[in-house]
């Protein structure tokens, strides 16, 4: 399958319907992207996928992600890093 979607004015591209199906890609869901040899690979990723990752990385830092009362990935990568760049 290929599209061609136009960019928003921020960079954003908007997944068309049809391709978020196909890949399996839900509304406050997650993806991960790739960049390889300036190419963009988006592929799902189940939540289950996601708390698993970070609370692996807590425990590699020393928390507990339960103790720090965080869930998910996204809140503990802000308190560590300062957000998203």
């Amino acid at each position: 399958m290929r599209i061609k979607v136009k960019l928003g004015d921020k960079g954003q591209i908007v997944i068309p319907k049809a391709v978020r199906e196909y890949l399996g890609l839900h509304p406050r869901g997650y993806a991960e992207l790739e960049v390889k040899d300036k190419s963009l690979e988006i592929k799902p990723v189940s939540q289950k996928d996601i708390v698993k990752e970070w609370r692996e990385i807590a425990k590699k830092h020393g928390g507990d992600l339960e103790k720090m009362g965080l869930i998910y990935g996204d809140k503990l990568y802000e308190e560590e890093f300062g957000g998203y760049t």
